[in-house]
């Protein structure tokens, strides 16, 4: 349960969590700084209720908990934003979920209503979800319960989900390596899918934010796996 106090307390520190990178232009140019970039389509992610969430599939998929800012309730459009790469292997920086196609004006972090806002400095900073597999995934939370229930059923989800992704390198080798980097999973007797993929540079902590457009509606959520410009190039 989400808490008056911690709500009221998140009012105050949301501008210092916001998103100073322009996440849409790694959709919408072919460089960043000296980084050339290029885009892969993944495929359409089914959110039937608008409340979502990312975590590393590996880990944490039954006990993820929801952002607090929600979507509209449709099917969308995945791409990931790839830096191609021969010496260090071609790299996930970005994962856009395209809610339509208008441009956002700012983007605010994804929160679940549990982080600790007294760890807020005056630089920001983020909150973000855990990779320990170098996986990440995003989701609509019925398809959490009907990946739960799932789970009955299947005696070695890690297996699975292995395979699947092995699979998808198959059927769409490009940016991906022979274990797979990326897989469009629907789960069997549901409409309900999840998108998988590599988490930039493997384990550690990634935020997901939201973007606004002019109007404050969501155009898309962004999770961020490679700052390019303060990252990459350094």
């Amino acid at each position: 349960m989400i808490t008056k106090q911690w709500l009221d307390k998140y009012e105050l520190v949301k501008e210092k969590l916001m998103c100073n990178t322009d996440l849409e232009s790694y959709f919408s140019k072919k460089q960043i700084g000296e980084i050339n970039i290029d885009i892969l389509e993944i495929g359409n992610v089914h959110f039937p209720t608008g409340v979502v969430f990312a975590c590393d599939p590996f880990i944490e998929m039954e006990d993820a908990l929801p952002y607090i800012q929600k979507v509209p309730a449709g099917i969308y459009p995945v791409k990931i934003c790839v830096i191609p790469n021969q010496e260090y292997g071609n790299r996930y920086a970005c994962v856009k979920v395209e809610i339509c196609n208008r441009k956002p004006i700012r983007y605010e972090l994804g929160m679940t209503g549990t982080e600790n806002l007294e760890q807020v400095g005056e630089d920001g900073g983020f909150f973000g979800f855990g990779v320990d597999a170098g996986m990440g995934c995003i989701a609509d939370i019925q398809t959490q319960e009907a990946y739960t229930n799932y789970l009955e059923e299947c005696e070695d989800i890690d297996s699975l989900l292995c395979d699947i992704l092995a699979k998808s390198y198959k059927e769409n080798p490009q940016y991906q390596t022979k274990y797979g980097n990326w897989a469009n999973w629907t789960i069997p007797k549901t409409d309900c899918n999840i998108l998988i993929f590599s988490s930039g540079w493997g384990d550690g902590v990634y935020p997901c934010y939201f973007g606004y457009d002019e109007k404050g509606d969501v155009c898309g959520l962004y999770i961020l796996f490679i700052d390019i410009e303060n990252e990459f190039e350094e």
